[in-house]
């Protein structure tokens, strides 16, 4: 009899220990709990940007997807913390693109091109939206010793819509239009009349070209479906824009880490919000004036005399 119990008993706390270590399901695609799974995954067909469906039956163009897929997937924290900052800014840049005239899957383009920070290329482009000092100038952003406002998320956006439209009407696709953004408009102009096809698919490119729009299909697909590979990110853990309000500046601030502590912030907490800002004071021309933006909750102190 003691043996039967021993018996039953080991039995009993074998079966109770798998059941409370049992790992948490989840919404992965094979169902299973493990993310190294998703090895297998399978890219779903009618896959489309900007409205213009990709040609995924194609081999090479799957083999294209496989790499992004798999790029996104396994660098599973640097997709994980994208996913968690994106809806800080992607609901911004969509109505953006769509007073431009531009079609809203174009809100991921900063992440392909930036991963949403304010990175500087080797080549020179800077911001969100990766934009050269030249074509800054040209669409009207300023760029001074003072400032840079490549930086300045909502009016690098407005450039990036309106060039992107301009795309769009010269090439008459959207896939092209990106494509265009990232390489140049005349470098795209030249291979599309050198290689006879307006198929941004049966182009041969520079290679990061051939992955741009294919990088925008693979991470618009897992955005939409992030459960399905493997980001089941909870609703209370994604990023959110700290609420803020707009001073119109039309006088120069000699020192703005003195001007931020008179709106009661600390200078670290202007740069964030005001990333365009690169010096230590803001001269303004006759005419001109800038906004900054300010926590909602600051309340300006006054003056010293």
């Amino acid at each position: 009899i003691t043996l039967w119990i021993l018996v039953i008993g080991l039995i009993a706390y074998t079966i109770l220990d798998k059941w409370l270590n049992k790992p948490e399901t989840s919404s992965y695609q094979d169902g299973s709990f493990h993310q190294t799974q998703l090895v297998n995954f399978q890219i779903p067909e009618g896959l489309s940007f900007a409205g213009e469906f990709a040609p995924t039956k194609r081999v090479d163009i799957r083999q294209r997807l496989d790499r992004e897929y798999y790029a996104f997937i396994f660098g599973h924290a640097g997709t994980a913390l994208t996913l968690r900052k994106a809806k800080q800014w992607l609901p911004i840049f969509e109505k953006i693109l769509k007073e431009k005239g531009v079609h809203e899957d174009f809100k991921f383009l900063p992440i392909i091109e930036s991963n949403l920070s304010n990175a500087v290329s080797p080549a020179g482009a800077a911001g969100f939206w990766q934009i050269m000092p030249e074509v800054a100038k040209y669409y009207g952003l300023e760029i001074s010793e003072e400032v840079d406002e490549r930086y300045h998320p909502i009016k690098s956006a407005y450039v990036a819509a309106t060039i992107l439209k301009e795309n769009y009407q010269k090439f008459g696709s959207w896939a092209l239009a990106a494509a265009a953004y990232n390489a140049g408009a005349g470098y795209l102009e030249g291979v599309v009349n050198y290689q006879k096809s307006k198929s941004y698919y049966d182009l041969y490119l520079y290679p990061e070209t051939s992955r741009y729009v294919i990088r925008l299909l693979a991470f618009k697909d897992i955005y939409q479906n992030a459960a399905k590979y493997g980001f089941a990110i909870k609703e209370d853990k994604f990023y959110y824009l700290e609420a803020t309000k707009e001073l119109k500046i039309t006088e120069s601030i000699e020192d703005l880490a003195i001007f931020a502590t008179e709106q009661g912030i600390t200078y670290q907490k202007l740069l964030e919000l005001n990333p365009w800002l690169k010096a230590k004071s803001l001269h303004i021309k006759e005419g001109k004036s800038y906004y900054i933006a300010l926590p909602i909750s600051a309340q300006p102190h006054k003056k010293s005399t």
